[in-house]
C-alpha cells in the first residue's frame, strides 16, 4: 500500500514502506547488489538516478535532509517508486556493506518483486 510519509514532498512521488516484510525486503536488496542490479551509497545512487538507469530508490529514514532532497528531486523527476528503510545501519547490513543511506534497484524485476511485498501490508 503506498504511503505519504509526510514533509514537502512532491504529490507525485509514489512512496513505500516495507510493511511486514522487511526481512524478504532486503533479501532482495542483498541479491541485486550481487547480482550488480543495485548501487549502493548516496554518490552511486545519485550518478545512476541522473543516468536515468534507476527503477526504485530506498533511502533510509535517517539520511541528511539535503541528500534526501536531492534524491527526491531526482526521483520525482524521472517518476520513480520511492521505499524508505528504517535506518542507515540495516540497509548497509542488507547489501553487505557499512552504513548506506540510499539503494538505487536499477532492474526492473527486483524493482517490482520489492514493491509487490511492500504492498502485502
Amino acid at each position: 500500500m503506498a504511503t505519504v510519509a509526510g514533509g514537502n514532498l512532491p504529490p507525485q512521488l509514489t512512496e513505500y514502506n516495507p510493511g511486514l516484510e522487511p526481512l524478504r525486503i532486503s533479501n532482495y536488496f542483498g541479491l541485486a547488489r550481487k547480482a550488480g542490479l543495485a548501487v549502493a551509497g548516496d554518490m552511486a545512487a545519485e550518478k545512476a538516478l541522473k543516468a536515468g538507469r534507476v527503477h526504485l530508490l530506498v533511502l533510509a529514514r535517517d539520511i541528511a535532509p539535503h541528500l534526501a532532497k536531492e534524491l527526491i528531486f531526482l526521483a520525482k523527476k524521472y517518476k520513480l517508486p520511492l521505499l524508505w528503510w528504517p535506518d542507515k545501519d540495516s540497509l548497509g547490513l542488507a547489501v553487505g556493506k557499512s552504513r548506506r543511506g540510499a539503494l538505487a534497484i536499477i532492474d526492473q524485476g527486483f524493482s517490482t518483486a520489492i514493491l509487490k511485498l511492500c504492498e502485502k501490508e
